[in-house]
């Protein structure tokens, strides 16, 4: 391209939907977008000053991540935050993880270092529930990086985005500032002493105290 144009020789290194994608779910996680609020390719193109295809695009991925819903004829709507979501998804979701750990050959010491790192942002982070979440997500990310069926963790990246939208709005309406990463000590003190089976039951068990607890909440 001639630079004398006067046109930006840069090249997004990401494509346009992925940077849509990744505004909305900024929203939805900072509480800017709220449950059953409608969603409008057209008006958010507009707001964002892009064309309506990559725009649908990231609607239709989020829909497919179970984050929005299709409403036919009227666009997406977030969805409504419900007790059987989050148990369903939550159950999956927990069972696909540990599978990837069980998968997982090893877990060298630089990736054990990498998550307590993590974890000591997180203690230090309080007061913004969406780098919270990011450093758990982050954490979880970290931790199955070694297992290696690729699709397994593709699903799993994908199934996350439900917990997140419920443990976001949870920790907004609770006050909570911050995640404990008192859990995550225990899987990486099981891990340093070679016992992975409990580290398994260690991580086991906070998914399913996790889900409760948000189960508990919508109640």
């Amino acid at each position: 391209m001639n630079s004398n144009s006067g046109v930006s020789t840069s090249i997004p290194r990401t494509p346009l939907r992925d940077e849509v994608y990744r505004h909305l779910l900024d929203r939805i996680h900072r509480g800017e977008l709220t449950p059953g609020v409608r969603v409008q390719d057209t008006a958010l193109a507009t707001q964002l000053g892009v064309s309506r295809t990559p725009v649908r695009e990231a609607l239709l991925r989020l829909a497919r991540d179970g984050v929005l819903e299709a409403d036919m004829g009227r666009g997406f709507r977030l969805r409504p935050l419900a007790r059987d979501e989050i148990r369903e998804v939550g159950a999956i979701l927990g069972a696909l993880e540990a599978l990837a750990f069980e998968l997982s050959p090893d877990f060298p010491e630089e990736r054990l270092a990498r998550l307590a790192e993590l974890d000591r942002t997180l203690e230090q982070t309080r007061g913004d529930v969406a780098a919270c979440l990011d450093l758990e997500d982050e954490w979880h990310r970290v931790l199955l990086a070694g297992c290696p069926n690729r699709r397994l963790l593709e699903l799993i990246g994908r199934l996350r985005q439900v917990p997140r939208r419920y443990l976001s709005a949870y920790m907004r309406a609770a006050g909570r500032l911050t995640l404990s990463t008192a859990p995550h000590g225990k899987v990486l003190h099981a891990l340093r002493q070679g016992d992975r089976a409990g580290a398994l039951k260690v991580f086991e068990h906070q998914w399913r105290r996790g889900i409760a607890e948000l189960e508990a909440w919508i109640s």
